[in-house]
């Protein structure tokens, strides 16, 4: 078999819905199981990413902006002098020293908690600071400008806390072109874009910005106090930068290789066991 036919037939096995790959700007590898958009879980971290290093280029807001100055104090139930530290790239870098209750748990700036409640407060950032909507902006900023037009944000059904966080639906396809213009500088500015592929000065380096990203030489992943010896992705380039959700959705990029690659997950198939096939996966990639 060629290794277009080795790579779908990996995909499927996967429960792809969709994939699509790009090298120097040019499509290599593009599979649609299903058209229709998914909600691409975590990988809207890196979406809100870049909508961040927009609104920082047109002066909305900066990462080094104290939260307490966006939101109403006593947001959190930290002390006062805690919460007066946290500032958007802490937020970003999820180093905010707090669990999903919003308390006290280790060092503000420096432990690593995947906290989606504080997370949240992103967004709220952005609505305030710019007067738009997530929608209004996502549209204006992200997909009017390279020709998007099934990617939007909808409201989840409460989970088991009774929280309702907001979902982004979208297609590889469309991540892909974001990937591209990522790659162009047509979004962010070329210091946040290499900002994204640096590691953080945190107990996880491989998490910055809300991107993960392959240069560092351990991790940790989210619901685990474990850190594992090894990069994320050992067997992808080195470079790579990875916007990452549940169950396999991703946009990832090597500005090295020029290379895009966005892949969203059929809602309906049963979960592959983590990491699964990532060796043959990335070989199969560099391949094409």
């Amino acid at each position: 078999m060629t290794v277009s036919q080795d790579l779908q037939q990996l995909c499927q096995a996967q429960g792809t819905a969709q994939i699509s790959v790009s090298k120097a700007d040019t499509l290599v590898f593009d599979q649609r199981l299903m058209t229709t958009p998914v909600d691409v879980y975590a990988v809207q971290k890196g979406i809100v990413s870049i909508l961040i290093g927009i609104a920082e280029a047109r002066f909305f807001l900066e990462r080094v902006d104290a939260m307490n100055h966006i939101l109403d104090p006593e947001w959190t139930q930290l002390t006062k002098p805690d919460e007066a530290s946290l500032t958007v790239e802490i937020l970003m870098d999820m180093t905010t020293g707090m669990n999903e209750q919003l308390q006290k748990q280790g060092q503000v700036g420096k432990d690593w908690f995947y906290n989606n409640v504080a997370y949240q407060k992103l967004k709220t950032a952005l609505i305030i600071q710019t007067g738009l909507e997530l929608n209004a902006l996502t549209q204006a900023w992200l997909c009017e400008p390279l020709g998007i037009t099934d990617t939007t944000w909808i409201t989840r059904a409460k989970d088991a806390d009774g929280h309702t966080f907001s979902a982004l639906q979208t297609t590889a396809q469309s991540l892909r072109k974001i990937g591209e213009a990522m790659l162009k500088d047509q979004l962010v500015d070329p210091y946040y874009r290499a900002a994204l592929g640096t590691q953080s000065d945190s107990t996880n380096p491989a998490w910055h910005l809300l991107w993960w990203n392959n240069q560092a030489q351990t991790h940790m992943r989210p619901e685990s106090d474990q850190i594992y010896s090894k990069p994320l992705l050992p067997h992808a380039p080195q470079d790579l930068i990875s916007a990452r959700g549940a169950g396999g959705h991703h946009l990832s990029i090597s500005p090295s290789l020029n290379l895009v690659v966005a892949q969203t997950i059929d809602p309906a198939a049963s979960s592959p066991p983590k990491h699964a096939n990532q060796q043959a996966f990335w070989d199969l990639i560099q391949q094409l």
